[in-house]
Parts: structure tokens; C-alpha cells; sequence
């Protein structure tokens, strides 16, 4: 085999000198947190290996720095404040560092230590929080006042949601170590502070001489609880100087005051607030669910000719393949799958499919729902979730303890779940929810003018859509043109292709890409940005938000091709969920500050994915809608109109329908 190379020479000289280009010394320790944020440990290794003729590097320790805390313990309330002006010296932020009993917001708080980069702290124990002492001290400190000294914290929001019990209102929050880490890397899944102390500032939170986490303390070496907390206190100030260098110089700074660092004590509100839930009548629901379950287990045995674990895949895996004789879907390692999809092939096969499918259907219901509900009511008859700001990579809020977002909407016995959330007696439950967001955020970043036109028009943008993809006049377009529509336009806001169309369509693949292929001859700008985001997200490594939102996407420059389709897939969708996002997140705070402004009893209880749900008295019913209506519109200025859709009602199911 011959193999012919062509070579291209070019006659340009280089403007520089041959000295140019003799090695030099660098700063090291620059280069060294550089390769450390990076996490190119084996990198760093080999530069310095390759320039120890040039450059004296010390040998680094690889556990990270140790460092001593001097911590003063407060024995009254009384001495809070003047030890809080005493602390660094009077200058610089303060960070705290809250001990808890058990779970963080959701147990007893044991004490806050406050500490200082300069490495001393001071221990308030919790019995002295509630005085009026110690609550006009922290006030007074710490108002939401641009001039006011800062505090840091990690999880601040934790923090904020205890102390609001008491009449404390930090407002003077200056980074959340925890948010701001997720801010620069939004692929983390924890953003524990050793973790973030060790790659950003280098610090060991692990005393000297003490039991490591996990151990028993057999030599008695082990650290008091709230020495524990102060050296966290004095990890969190010197690790918010390096987190706030990040975000600068990832120009994301803007992102977290103007967005994210509000939004901490508007979520602390919410979460203490809670939304008050109807018990009797969930627990009759429930109760409903549970029998439908019983006799569907019953019926599903009685159609196997025999008992057995419906639950048990093996068992079911047995009485479905071996003893029925229905053709597998699918194969996986441990054996023939029993998921939903295979046996929604089966349907038709046996009535025992329909049977399985409805009874996973209930059991769902009933578990998730009914059951999780029901143990997250607390004394006060509300449920309190915890909203999350670091888990989802494109900047969504998600919900958990439990998750609200998961309220499942689209069966009957589903929504009436949404009948059990109430407002308090008297008051009525506000729902605004912005109408297609994702698909006007497409319209602004493709500039496509047919998608602009039908938004800016009024028009019904999937009748809109459909009459241009299949080529019919808008009064033409049949129901399922419409749903066929529909569907291209919001699988596009999450990277979907033809196979995955095809999936959700019910329809081959072929016909899928057809309709898919209609839709970007249709509107041609909208593929014209999805490749443009594609290509420079695999430039750039990341994409980024109209807020400056960055996302990494390592994936696009990974040698497995289906990584990196996946990888393609993120990039498409992170601009369009990402700025999404980021506009629900500056309404919610607008809409918190205007009703905090006003003064008025209202309060926002919940927020579900475009939703933001209000609790509010007669009398400020018409006051609210107007806050609310301005608070949305307002969060962005996009080439097509921001519409939102209200509705009033005494449930939140009746103020869906």
C-alpha cells in the first residue's frame, strides 16, 4: 500500500529571535494554583520534572495546609456584638459556620462559630441566639446594606432559613462558598467544604492530632464540636477570597450578585415558609391508592395462575417468559428486562400486561406521592421541601425533602395529588406560570424571523409551526400536525434528534428525521444556532448564558463518538435551559423584593419548574397580580414578548384548570 503526504512549506519568517525562545523561570506559585483549579495533578508533575533546571520548586504537601484557630467561646448574649467588632480587627468579611444536631435546617442548631481569614473565631452557642441581645447584634451587623460588613458562609441559605426563626435577617451575605464552587463548575454533585477548601485555597479542614472523619477517637486527640465548626468558619473566609477571584475571572460575578446571591435568602423564605397541605384528604387519597394496589396484585396473580413477588423482577421475569411464553423486548446483564417500555410492547399479549402497567402506575402513586407526602407534613400541617440551587447543571432550581417538582400533572389521579396543597384559611393560592418560555428563549437566540413573527403576532405558535412544517394554511393543521409540532419544538430546547423524536412520536426513524428536516427548512435560523452553539462551546469548552451562565462540556472533545454526541446535545440545550433559568430566577427575586417593599402579607410558598405559587389574603389579591405580572415580564428584555399565564384558587389543582 502506498501512502502519499503532502507537505506545505511556507517562506513566512517567524518575528522572533532565536533567544526568544530559550526556556525561562515562571512564577511558580501562580502556575501551581493554576494547575491545582485545573486539577492537572499529573500535569504539574511533569512541568515541574521537565523545568528543575530552571525554576526551585518545593516539594508540596498532599494533604494541603494545616493551619491553628484561635477560638473565643462567648459565655452571654450580651457579648456578641462587641466580639463580632473585635474579630479580624474590625476589618474584613466574617464567615459562619453553623453545628448542627443532625441534618442541617432540618434538626437543632447547636451553634454558630464565626471566623475570621485572619484565623481567630468565636463560638455563640444556640441557647443565646434567641435573645434580644445576641438578634439585635446579628441585625445590626449585617444588614442588607451595600455598605454593611459581609459574611460568607457555605450553604448560606441552611443558615438564614433557622435564624429568620428568631428575628435574625442576614442580608448582608457576601459568597456562598458552596454556590459560588457550583457557579465555576457546575458538574460537581456535592460541593462539600473540604472538598472545595482543598482545591481552592489548598487548607486541610482535618486538625492536627485528631480522629479522622469516620473514625473512633481512641487517644482522646479528637477536636470539641464547635472547634470543629471554627476552623470551618476560618476555611470558609479564606476560601471565599479564592472563589471570588474565580468568578471574576470567569466574569461570573455580575451572575452572582445580581441572580444567584438574592436568590439564597428568597429560597431561605420559602423553605420556612412551607405550602400548607389538606391532610385528611391526602390521606384518604392515599389510603384510595392502597386498595386499588392490593387488588391489582391480587388480579396480577390471578392471572399468573399462582402467587409470587409481583415486585420481584426475577419472579416476574419467570412468570412472564417461562410460564406465559411473551417474546422478550430486551436483554440486559442479570436477564430479560421487565421496564415499562418492554412491556408497553406487550400490550395486546396478555391481559396480565395491562394489569403490571396499571399497577406500577398506582403503586408509583401511592408511594412516592401519597406516603412521601404524608411523612413530610410537619407540626404546623406544611410541608417544607428544600430548594436546591446546585444540582442541575444548566441552572434550574429542583426540589427535594420532598420533590415538588415531581407532582405528577398528566393522569387524572395525578393532578388530584395537586388538591391537597391548600392555602392557609381565608387566603387564596396564586399560580403563574410563564407560557412556553423555552420555545420564545429559541426564538430570541435564533433570531429566526417565522418563530419571531408568530410570537410578536399572538399567533398559536404551534399551529404557526406545524402549518409552515407540513406546508398546510394554519386553519388546515390537523390535531396530530399540531402534537407532531409541538413535539419538534420542545425536544429542540433539549438537543433532540430524530431517533429520540421518533421515541416520543411513536414513528420510525425515518419519518421522524423527516419531520425533523421539514421543521429547519422551516425555520432555518434555529439550526443555523444550534450548530453556531455546538461549534463554539467545542472552541470554548463551555457554553454561556445571556447572565454570563457558563456550563463545561468536556464531552465534545471526547474520542468516543456517542460522548460526544452527547456532548453536542448538552451544548444545544444549555443556552436554551440556561437562560430559561436564569429569567425564572431574576423574577422570583423581583417578585420577593417588590412584596417585601410593599410590605404586604403575601408570601411566595412554592415555585415548580415555570411556575411561581402565591399565598394571599382577599384584600391583596388585585395588588399581587400586578407584582407578580411586573416581576415577570420584567426578568429579561427579549426580542419576542414574555407572556405569563394567572389563575386564582383554593387549591393548587383548581388554579391549574
Amino acid at each position: 500500500m502506498t501512502v502519499l503526504v503532502t507537505v506545505e512549506t511556507s517562506s513566512t519568517a517567524l518575528d522572533v529571535e532565536l533567544d526568544d525562545l530559550h526556556r525561562r523561570p515562571y512564577d511558580v506559585e501562580e502556575t501551581r494554583q493554576l494547575f491545582n483549579f485545573l486539577e492537572f495533578r499529573s500535569m504539574w508533575d511533569r512541568l515541574v520534572e521537565a523545568t528543575s533546571d530552571i525554576v526551585d520548586v518545593k516539594p508540596e504537601p498532599e494533604s494541603g495546609e494545616t493551619f491553628e484557630v484561635e477560638l473565643t467561646r462567648l459565655g452571654s448574649a450580651t457579648e456578641l456584638g462587641s466580639s463580632l467588632d473585635a474579630l479580624g480587627g474590625g476589618e474584613g468579611p466574617v464567615a459562619i459556620a453553623p453545628l448542627w444536631e443532625g441534618l442541617p435546617a432540618r434538626s437543632a442548631l447547636l451553634g454558630l462559630a464565626f471566623g475570621h481569614r485572619d484565623g481567630t473565631a468565636i463560638w455563640v452557642d444556640a441557647k443565646y441566639l434567641d435573645d434580644p441581645a445576641a438578634v439585635g447584634a446579628l441585625n445590626d451587623r449585617f444588614p442588607d446594606d451595600p455598605g454593611a460588613r459581609h459574611f460568607h458562609a457555605h450553604r448560606a441559605k441552611e443558615v438564614l432559613r433557622v435564624l429568620g426563626r428568631s428575628g435574625i435577617d442576614l442580608g448582608a451575605l457576601g459568597l456562598d462558598t458552596a454556590v459560588a464552587a457550583y457557579l465555576v463548575d457546575p458538574a460537581e454533585s456535592q460541593y462539600l467544604l473540604p472538598e472545595i477548601a482543598q482545591r481552592y485555597a489548598r487548607l486541610e479542614l482535618q486538625p492536627t492530632g485528631s480522629a479522622p472523619q469516620g473514625q473512633l477517637d481512641l487517644d482522646g486527640t479528637a477536636v470539641e464540636p464547635e472547634e470543629v465548626a471554627a476552623r470551618e468558619s476560618v476555611a470558609i473566609a479564606r476560601v471565599a477570597d479564592a472563589l471570588a477571584d474565580a468568578l471574576e475571572h470567569r466574569a461570573l460575578t455580575n451572575l452572582w450578585n445580581d441572580i444567584e446571591r438574592p436568590l439564597v435568602r428568597v429560597l431561605a423564605r420559602m423553605e420556612e415558609v412551607g405550602i400548607r397541605v389538606d391532610e385528611p384528604y391526602l390521606r384518604q387519597l392515599t389510603e384510595r391508592l392502597t386498595a386499588e394496589s392490593q387488588r391489582l396484585e391480587q388480579e396480577i396473580q390471578d392471572l399468573a395462575g399462582e402467587p409470587f413477588k409481583v415486585n420481584s423482577t426475577p419472579q416476574l421475569r419467570t412468570i412472564l417468559f417461562d410460564k406465559l411464553g411473551l417474546a422478550p423486548q430486551k436483554k440486559t446483564k442479570t436477564g430479560y428486562s421487565t421496564d415499562a417500555a418492554s412491556l408497553e410492547k406487550l400490550r395486546g399479549e396478555h391481559p396480565i400486561v395491562d394489569a403490571l402497567l396499571r399497577y406500577r402506575e398506582v403503586e408509583k402513586l401511592r408511594s412516592t406521592y401519597g406516603e412521601s407526602l404524608l411523612n413530610e407534613i410537619g407540626p404546623d400541617g406544611r410541608i417544607h421541601a428544600t430548594f436546591q440551587q446546585t444540582v442541575a447543571r444548566t441552572g434550574r432550581l429542583s426540589s427535594d425533602r420532598p420533590n415538588l417538582h415531581n407532582i405528577p400533572v398528566r393522569s387524572d389521579e395525578g393532578r388530584e395529588f395537586r388538591r391537597a396543597f391548600v392555602p392557609r384559611d381565608g387566603w387564596r393560592l396564586l399560580v403563574a406560570d410563564y407560557n412556553q418560555i423555552e420555545l420564545r428563549v429559541i426564538a430570541h437566540l435564533a433570531q429566526d424571523p417565522g418563530l419571531v413573527e408568530a410570537f410578536a403576532s399572538g399567533q398559536n405558535v404551534h399551529v404557526a409551526t406545524a402549518a409552515r412544517v407540513f406546508g398546510v394554511a394554519p386553519e388546515d393543521v390537523t390535531r396530530e400536525q399540531r402534537s407532531k409540532a409541538k413535539m419538534v419544538s420542545y425536544g429542540l430546547a433539549y438537543g433532540m434528534e430524530s431517533y429520540g423524536l421518533a421515541q416520543r412520536l411513536g414513528i420510525p426513524v425515518p419519518e421522524a428525521s423527516t419531520i425533523l428536516n421539514a421543521y429547519f427548512a422551516a425555520f432555518p435560523n434555529v439550526r443555523a444556532y444550534m450548530d453556531r452553539t455546538v461549534e463554539e462551546a467545542r472552541k470554548r469548552g463551555y457554553t454561556e448564558t445571556l447572565f454570563g451562565r457558563r456550563r463545561l462540556i468536556p464531552e465534545l472533545a471526547s474520542s468516543n463518538f456517542r460522548v460526544r454526541q452527547a456532548g453536542e446535545r448538552q451544548a444545544m440545550n444549555a443556552g436554551i435551559q440556561g437562560l430559561a433559568a436564569d429569567i425564572f430566577k431574576v423574577a422570583l427575586v423581583h417578585l420577593d423584593a417588590a412584596i417585601e417593599r410593599e410590605q404586604l402579607a403575601s408570601r411566595i410558598v412554592l415555585q415548580v419548574h415555570d411556575e411561581i405559587i402565591v399565598e394571599a389574603p382577599d384584600a391583596e389579591h388585585v395588588r399581587v397580580e400586578a407584582l407578580v405580572l411586573d416581576a415577570m415580564h420584567g426578568a429579561a428584555q427579549l426580542d419576542v414578548p414574555l407572556e405569563v399565564n394567572l389563575s386564582w384558587g383554593d387549591t393548587w389543582a383548581d388554579a391549574k384548570e
